[in-house]
């Protein structure tokens, strides 16, 4: 079963933790007095933001964003899951991105559908961006988080300055 929410009248992207044990949730709340706390991966919010800023250019939305503070969020959401898929159209009738979100446990089925205003999904672009910008580098060649320590990329093809462990190369700079 779908639930609608209708036009989102507030959307809020956060992050908890420190860069590489972050967790990340999307805050929405519908245009009655449903309530959604979207868990999500650090990919969904990238893929989310790039999806976005292709309908808004397509649309060719150039307007600035609305405010998009949650101040009245509840304690327990109505709604609050892991999200497993997420597909984002427009709806040329309405003006309005389209969402639908599903439950990680429940499959591919949508379990969340909303609508937010151009200027809405404008902010929540801003804010998905500022929190991705906030965490640990991204490996140009592999696409994996680079830690403080350093990485040691599966595609630098034997150019890693890092020795191999348990090479002869390794015991003989011992």
């Amino acid at each position: 079963m779908t639930v609608d929410f209708g036009v989102a009248r507030a959307v809020s992207a956060q992050s908890f933790g420190d860069p590489g044990q972050r967790t990340f949730c999307l805050r929405i709340l519908g245009s009655a007095s449903q309530s959604a706390s979207l868990w999500l991966e650090k990919e969904h919010l990238r893929v989310l933001s790039l999806a976005f800023r292709q309908v808004l250019s397509q649309v060719g939305y150039a307007k600035g964003p609305r405010a998009a503070e949650v101040r009245e969020f509840p304690e327990t959401a109505e709604h609050d899951f892991r999200v497993g898929s997420i597909g984002i159209g427009f709806d040329a009738s309405s003006g309005n991105v389209v969402l639908q979100i599903g439950e990680l446990e429940k499959g591919d089925d949508p379990v969340l559908r909303l609508q937010l205003a151009l200027d809405l999904s404008l902010s929540l672009i801003e804010q998905l961006d500022a929190i991705i910008s906030e965490g640990r580098p991204i490996c140009p060649l592999c696409g994996l988080p680079i830690d403080r320590t350093g990485h040691v990329c599966i595609r630098s093809n034997g150019h890693s300055s890092d020795a191999v462990p348990g090479s002869d190369a390794a015991e003989e700079g011992s």
